[in-house]
């Protein structure tokens, strides 16, 4: 039954609290059994990394890079070893 997952707060239930950040801390997950039955799978979240709103100050600073290797590296000398360094191998040969 794919869907929305339910939300339960658990702040009050010490024991699933502390089981919870067990595998939260170690990245693992744990089979809740009862009886020798699998009831369910306790997996740790991937977290949700709030991005915050990009200013004007950003776009600003994304801006003034532009341009900014100008004169460091000859592009041409530059396309040309790394198409050359991707026609050699680095593997050892292998040997039948």
């Amino acid at each position: 039954m794919a869907g929305e997952s339910k939300y339960i707060d658990i702040s009050h239930m010490p024991e699933l609290l502390r089981l919870a950040e067990e595998v939260r801390t170690s990245g693992e997950p744990r089979v809740l059994t009862r009886d020798r039955q699998d009831l369910a799978v306790l997996i740790p979240v991937k977290s949700r990394r709030i991005r915050r709103p990009k200013t004007p100050a950003d776009y600003e600073a994304f801006r003034s890079a532009a341009g900014g290797w100008k004169g460091l590296i000859d592009t041409e000398t530059f396309i040309e070893e790394n198409y050359e360094s991707r026609r050699l191998s680095s593997r050892p040969p292998v040997e039948l």
